[in-house]
């Protein structure tokens, strides 16, 4: 098709394979926006990873473009590479782009490596994407595109680098209208600046010097564009969203004025934050908007050293510890395996070092030798091997073998299944404070039994994971089963949002008790709590939305063994919706003469991960165990405790 003046109207489509549905790509949208006034027909399409290869082959053959612009990463290099060979032969005549930080620095490997690549665009893409199109349309000089690498003939050409880009000449990428009906179902990615400061080895974006900024008011348009059109979780793609305080401060208060239920993640560096910036966010805050990532990598000093990482662990964890105080922000702490100079002990103790802070997520990675990166660079130093394709993920180095990696792989697969999912939070904690010599003990001999035992080959249902818990605990010959499995009965009610069809114990409270139990709850209601008086649940109803379990020990002595913060002593309250009860039953009641009372918190000063041994008051008494499911908007099951 020609345009007015004789040149060619090319026809593009922009697209990215993202790990999961609910991801968006924040490339493809910036390279339309930059180049949509020039070139009206840009079509974006994204797919993910586990989509067919030939449904995404189908679905770009239908539209015909006459440019295809890929946006590779670490997660889609590989299956991008296999669309590009078969679109290649069922549309020789299309023109293939690829752009992204997994192509950007080694372009010359991945043209040999496959024919199908036209072009690699490098760094920055907006500007030199748009040359490169207006080249393609017209006089195909492709050697005045800087930052691109092209073929010409048998010979590859790379082009020296673009100057980095103004960001603030870039036009937005966030007002297409296409993409309003889908912000409340994905995570939209946000940048308000580009590069880092640090110069950590292992990491793409220390190969950048500087960092650069958006307009602090145009930042806060785009985003008030996006709550105001329903986004529900931004992410910021900052790689130290508080390197600059001020900067830091004034987004902050921004989103604290103005977040209309939206969650924010940030990426920050917590050994740099400053009292003021956690005063203020301790007070004002609201509860579940924010939400931190924290790269801690490792706590051994050398490694740090070796990979030009700057960290004061010290003051890391005073920060984590102030925030997880204030109850405000949610934390996700990463760990790397397989750092120079770390062996499988020196990472126990990382492990640990970290787990006392007791983060709402720690996520265990292990190192990844990326291209451009300078510890790729250095392998041979460290006998490093690894995957030869992306993820480059390390096999072996100089300090931890093969079989290292693969019994962390084993602690980090129990890790995700009864940390990070928050199944078992009670549990756990008791396990990791009480039982076990250490954290990284109870998930690695965990994880052991769950290889050996073939589980990894299986697939599971919510009620397996406690009863594969409690098949570990009870073989290995773990003390005070009655108290742990009463945790695990806890966790699993607290897991539904509605009353469970089914357990997964042996249910043995007598009928004519649990019906005893639940007339007395029915007449005398106030006991439990005014909201529940208040409701005036008949019996009937009653039996419709609750749970009665008999714990054989004090609920409430062993919850607040478990209370508080580890690493320094403050205060935690329970993460469960916990009513205080303070009132005395009937003298009609079956629970004559036991004060009914909820969960008192108190400081437990715990300054390390070794397990300490629980209070004796654990073993006084018995409680019942009320668990009751819609009674309020959260949908957040409430439980109450009455000692018996």
């Amino acid at each position: 098709m020609k345009c007015r003046k004789g040149r060619v109207a090319l026809k593009i489509v922009l697209t990215t394979l993202n790990a999961k549905y609910i991801h968006t790509s924040l490339a493809i949208r910036l390279l339309k926006a930059y180049s949509e006034h020039e070139f009206k027909d840009i079509h974006l399409v994204e797919y993910t990873i586990k989509d067919p290869v030939m449904n995404i082959v189908s679905d770009l053959f239908q539209k015909r473009p006459d440019v295809i612009g890929f946006s590779c990463y670490i997660w889609n290099i590989e299956e991008t590479l296999k669309l590009i060979g078969i679109l290649k032969q069922v549309m020789p005549e299309v023109t293939i782009v690829l752009g992204g930080p997994e192509v950007s620095y080694e372009p010359l490997h991945w043209m040999k490596r496959e024919a199908g690549i036209d072009f690699i665009v490098n760094g920055d893409g907006e500007e030199t994407f748009h040359h490169l199109l207006q080249e393609l349309r017209d006089d195909r000089k492709f050697h005045f595109v800087y930052g691109a690498a092209y073929r010409k003939g048998e010979e590859i050409i790379v082009n020296p680098p673009r100057p980095k880009s103004d960001l603030n000449t870039l036009p937005t990428p966030h007002r297409f209208p296409e993409d309003i009906p889908d912000l409340s179902k994905r995570i939209v990615y946000f940048e308000t600046s580009r590069g880092c400061p640090f110069n950590c080895q292992f990491c793409l974006s220390s190969i950048e010097v500087g960092v650069r900024y958006y307009d602090i008011e145009r930042v806060k348009s785009d985003l008030l564009y996006l709550i105001e059109n329903g986004a529900k979780i931004i992410k910021f793609l900052d790689r130290t969203f508080n390197i600059n305080r001020n900067y830091a401060m004034e987004m902050f208060q921004f989103l604290i004025d103005n977040h209309q239920g939206c969650v924010f993640q940030f990426e920050i560096t917590a050994d740099i934050m400053r009292p003021e910036v956690l005063d203020f966010l301790s007070k004002n805050a609201p509860p579940g908007i924010f939400r931190f990532e924290i790269g801690v990598q490792s706590t051994n000093d050398e490694t740090n050293e070796l990979v030009k990482r700057r960290q004061n662990f010290k003051k890391l964890s005073r920060t984590v510890m102030k925030i997880k105080e204030s109850r405000n922000i949610d934390q996700h702490l990463d760990l790397i395996a397989g750092l120079p100079m770390e062996d499988y002990t020196t990472f126990r103790k990382t492990f640990n070092d970290v787990f006392v802070m007791e983060p709402e997520e720690l996520q265990l990675g292990f190192l990844k030798m990326l291209r451009g990166t300078g510890l790729r660079a250095q392998a041979a130093k460290y006998e490093y091997t690894y995957m030869e394709h992306a993820p480059y993920e390390i096999l072996s180095s100089h300090m931890m073998t093969f079989s290292d990696i693969i019994r962390l792989k084993r602690l980090e697969d129990v890790l995700e299944k009864y940390w990070n999912s928050h199944r078992m939070d009670h549990t756990a904690k008791y396990l990791i404070r009480h039982v076990f010599d250490s954290p990284f003990d109870f998930f690695q001999e965990f994880g052991d039994y769950w290889e050996e035992r073939g589980w990894q080959k299986i697939g599971h249902q919510l009620e397996d994971l406690f009863i594969r818990l409690q098949s570990f605990l009870i073989d290995r010959g773990t003390p005070s089963m009655d108290i742990i499995t009463g945790l695990m009965k806890l966790d699993y009610f607290l897991g539904h949002k509605y009353k469970p069809r089914k357990i997964w114990w042996d249910f043995v409270l007598d009928k004519s008790d649990w019906s005893s139990y639940l007339k007395n709850i029915a007449a005398n209601p106030g006991q439990i709590s005014a909201q529940l008086a208040e409701a005036g649940l008949n019996e009937r109803e009653l039996q419709k939305y609750t749970v009665l379990e008999v714990l054989p020990f004090s609920l409430d002595a062993v919850l607040e063994s478990i209370s508080g913060l580890r690493a320094d002593g403050g205060s935690e309250e329970e993460e469960a919706d916990t009513i205080n009860l303070d009132v005395s039953p009937s003298s009609e009641s079956p629970l004559q003469g036991a004060a009914a009372s909820g969960v008192e918190e108190s400081a437990q000063p715990v300054s390390s991960a070794v397990a300490v041994a629980e209070p004796a008051s654990v073993r006084e008494g018995r409680t019942l165990l009320i668990v009751m499911y819609q009674q309020n908007e959260s949908q957040r099951a409430q439980y109450y405790t009455l000692p018996l």
